[in-house]
């Protein structure tokens, strides 16, 4: 029988996934940052003075357009434009929230086979002949 053993492999050509998925952490961490400062600061709307602003934005949770839906009717113009917000901006967070845990499992996985190796590096699974 014939026995097969593998490529040695070289750490640092394993190494780019990693960075690339700690490039990829930190673009999610980004993503989640904002669509959470936009869930709380709500929308910019016409309130119906013809000027468009920030009605909810305020230094409380009180009067936040995410906890207080009767206030939605305080934008007037784009319509909808608090539902909107909420619906987008939460899709946008739980996305965030996956590709996070996706991008540091990644990065885990890449780490333990640099530090660790495989089996198979470490000769301890034998690959045999047809």
């Amino acid at each position: 029988m014939w026995e097969v053993t593998p490529p040695p492999l070289h750490p640092q050509k394993m190494l780019f996934p990693v960075l690339l998925a700690l490039q990829g952490t930190m673009g999610t961490v980004y993503r989640v940052v904002i669509s959470s400062l936009g869930l709380l600061s709500g929308p910019f709307c016409d309130t119906g003075s013809g000027n468009y602003t920030s009605p909810f934005r305020n230094n409380t949770l009180e009067d936040n357009s995410l906890f207080n839906q009767p206030t939605w009717a305080t934008c007037l113009e784009p319509e909808h434009i608090v539902l909107w917000n909420v619906v987008l901006l939460s899709i946008l967070l739980g996305i965030g929230v996956m590709e996070a845990v996706l991008c540091l499992s990644q990065a885990a996985s890449g780490l333990c086979d640099i530090f660790c190796g495989t089996c198979i590096r470490k000769g301890q699974v034998n690959i045999t002949g047809f």
